[in-house]
């Protein structure tokens, strides 16, 4: 017996994730270096989500490989190292906290993005879509809300689809 196509658990963490970057996007828009504890704080969240996601998809599996699992947690350890040494750069007074916000952001996209390459697809998608909401942010921060909101509901079309396009192949072969 197969188990049953993880779609909705993609999705929904999918769906997450961009909620809280579009959360984040309203939080650094408003408070310019509140933005910088955001994404500190958002680090450890993405890294559960995905290492939930991943345990999720492939619990049912026979074996899982250990050297699978230290590879993702070294990921998301990786990540945090490198978050903790952009706070440390923020507290020498080398960069702003709006500027570490936005290395933040930009950090957890590539992240996210690597991790959409050998470890659950949907999260390209996503590790895209906070690069771009990076760029924005750097870039557009007066008109931030315009070009934001189609960016989220594009992601999440292009999210849907690829899960259900999945899904049907899953189905097709099951």
């Amino acid at each position: 017996m197969q188990p049953a196509h993880p779609w909705k658990a993609r999705l929904g963490v999918g769906i997450i994730m961009l909620a809280l970057a579009f959360l984040g996007m309203v939080v650094t828009d408003v408070r310019t270096v509140g933005g910088w504890d955001y994404w500190k704080w958002m680090v450890p969240v993405y890294a559960i989500l995905a290492l939930w996601l991943s345990w999720y998809v492939k619990r049912k599996q026979q074996t899982v490989s250990p050297i699978t699992i230290w590879h993702e947690l070294l990921h998301w350890a990786g990540l945090i190292c490198a978050i903790f040494l952009v706070s440390h750069l923020v507290q020498l007074g080398t960069i702003s906290r709006f500027i570490a916000g936005i290395f933040h952001l930009i950090l957890l996209s590539l992240a996210v993005f690597l991790a959409g390459i050998y470890i659950e697809s949907i999260f390209l998608f996503i590790g895209v879509i906070l690069g771009i909401f990076a760029l924005l942010t750097a870039m557009l921060v007066q008109y931030m809300y315009v070009f934001i909101v189609p960016i989220v509901i594009a992601g999440v079309l292009i999210m849907a689809i690829s899960v259900w396009i999945s899904h049907k192949k899953f189905k097709q072969n099951g």
